[in-house]
């Protein structure tokens, strides 16, 4: 699976927990937290709930660097090369 299809995924996935379709099309470069979809802790425990449950992949669990969490761009990376290595 690609970077751009788990970033497809991702905006799912915040389309679901910010109840509008505004996610949808977000750039890959939105900011999770803050400016952009401005997730709280608790959007972002649901978003990382739900990755794990769609795609396998722990991202709590991971060595995560914050990093990984700045933008859908970013978590579909990471995502994407934890399917990869699995």
């Amino acid at each position: 699976m690609t970077s751009a299809q788990v970033a497809d995924q991702i905006r799912e996935i915040l389309a679901e927990l910010t109840g509008g379709q505004r996610a949808l099309g977000l750039p890959a470069d939105t900011p999770l937290l803050r400016d952009g979809v401005s997730l709280d802790s608790l959007g972002a425990t649901l978003l990382l709930t739900r990755i794990r449950d769609r795609f396998g992949v722990d991202v709590a669990d991971e060595d995560l660097n914050l990093d990984s969490l700045s933008s859908i761009g970013t978590l579909a990376a990471f995502v994407a090369d934890r399917i990869k290595a699995s």
